[in-house]
């Protein structure tokens, strides 16, 4: 039996079985929290009073274990064209796994014996959880639909961004009971009893490698079975040809900012609050009214970009972010703490579209997972340099706002990128495809 009609074939559903990926992958996405930033910061301080390193020294570790791990990401992507997405996400989710429970032993220790230690604990949690698991899941998703894949990607993206917004205040609770040891032990626990079924049972690669057709219907028996299996089509971009189109880094720059940038502000939320005259509990809940910007912002660019350039939705969250890190520095005043909201809310509000819907639409299926791999890769590399760029930052000057400032670099540099996109015009792989989706 082939492994897409395993441990039940999907065509028995009694509908298109994309709808249960839709909630398998929105389930894997929102695991790998302990992998993500919002996870790791709320131990922040644990870490730093158990292992004996200063903020600083944890945030250098954080950037070689983050940056170790983004330089291997590329071949996780294309461990799942190869392999498929629920092979890859099963691994990430036991070494997820093993890794908070290595981490739950820890004790204190010399600044190298540290510094190690925490580069490789931070890599793992990083490469398993921000890494492959994000990856595999979105990648899977991305598989299933075509006519609606920024919609669907919009409404799995809402639900972790909100699973995200609320996992600092839920993990601090989890850390209350018992202290961050038994937090990760339990944490460990459930991502194998309860993830790892979830990823056994209803991953499935494709509709192809299921039998089934991309949006709908079951595909034609009989033929070149092997030609049945493969996935996109012959227009599909290869992973080299994608990365030397300049629409490629147009579309993953906003990305990449956004993971340098929030990445950091996420990691020092305690501190940039403190500095600010924000107690801990005022701080942390930021997050929320991001959150309910940020959702109705994803519902609407998933919708927008099955209908409209990427290009565009790009350049709106490069400007989005320039409003964000232009006012987070100055949240102590009203005015601008609700453009910090407002920027931060739309910029989180495009990134669903352009990590799961743009790249598919714009270079195809087949070869996903490799060239998704690279634009995450990007992610990760940024958002290891993003922390310890803001804590040189504060450790420097005393303030976290020049970081900020040399922030906007980037989005700036994606808008120079989007408008030298924009003039060359050059088709989509949906419109190499269908060329009557040029005027849709």
């Amino acid at each position: 039996m082939q492994a897409g009609r395993w441990p039940f074939d999907p065509r028995r559903v009694g509908f298109y079985y994309g709808w249960v990926i839709l909630v398998a992958a929105t389930i894997g996405a929102v695991a790998s929290i302990p992998g993500q930033t919002a996870g790791v910061s709320v131990f922040t301080d644990d870490l730093t009073d158990t292992t004996g390193l200063t903020r600083l020294q944890l945030a250098i570790a954080y950037l070689i274990g983050t940056g170790s791990s983004g330089v291997l990401l590329g071949y996780g992507g294309q461990a799942i064209d190869r392999y498929g997405s629920r092979v890859v996400a099963f691994i990430a989710t036991i070494g997820l796994a093993a890794t908070t429970l290595a981490l739950s032993f820890i004790g204190p220790m010399g600044t190298v014996t540290g510094l190690v230690v925490m580069s490789l604990g931070f890599g793992a949690l990083r490469f398993t959880g921000q890494g492959l698991l994000t990856l595999s899941s979105r990648t899977m998703l991305a598989q299933w639909f075509d006519r609606r894949r920024g919609l669907v990607s919009s409404i799995s993206t809402s639900i972790v961004s909100f699973s995200f917004a609320a996992s600092p205040a839920l993990l601090f609770a989890l850390i209350d009971l018992d202290g961050f040891r038994t937090a990760w032990r339990l944490i460990a626990v459930g991502l194998v009893a309860i993830v790892g079924t979830v990823i056994v049972v209803l991953f499935r690669v494709s509709p192809e490698a299921s039998g089934l057709v991309i949006d709908g219907g079951e595909a034609p028996s009989g033929g070149d079975i092997a030609q049945q299996l493969l996935i996109g089509s012959d227009d599909d971009a290869t992973r080299d040809e994608a990365i030397r189109d300049v629409r490629f880094w147009a579309l993953s720059l906003p990305v990449v900012a956004l993971a340098t940038t929030a990445t950091a502000l996420t990691f020092h939320i305690i501190d940039i609050g403190a500095e600010q005259g924000l107690d801990e509990e005022t701080i942390v809940r930021i997050f929320v009214p991001i959150a309910f910007v940020s959702v109705p912002i994803t519902l609407f660019t998933g919708w927008l970009i099955d209908r409209v350039s990427p290009l565009l939705i790009a350049a709106a969250m490069a400007v989005a972010q320039l409003v964000m890190y232009l006012t987070f520095g100055h949240l102590d005043t009203p005015f601008t703490f609700v453009l910090a909201v407002a920027g931060w809310g739309i910029a989180q509000g495009c990134f669903s579209s352009l990590t799961s819907a743009a790249i598919p639409r714009v270079f195809g299926r087949r070869h996903l997972g490799s060239i998704a791999g690279v634009q995450m890769s990007a992610m990760v590399v940024g958002s290891a340099i993003g922390p310890a760029l803001f804590a040189l930052s504060q450790s420097l000057t005393d303030s976290y706002r020049p970081a900020l400032w040399t922030s906007t670099l980037i989005p700036i540099a994606a808008l120079v990128l989007i408008v030298t996109s924009q003039s060359r015009s050059m088709p989509t792989t949906t419109e190499r495809r269908d060329p009557s989706a040029a005027s849709r």
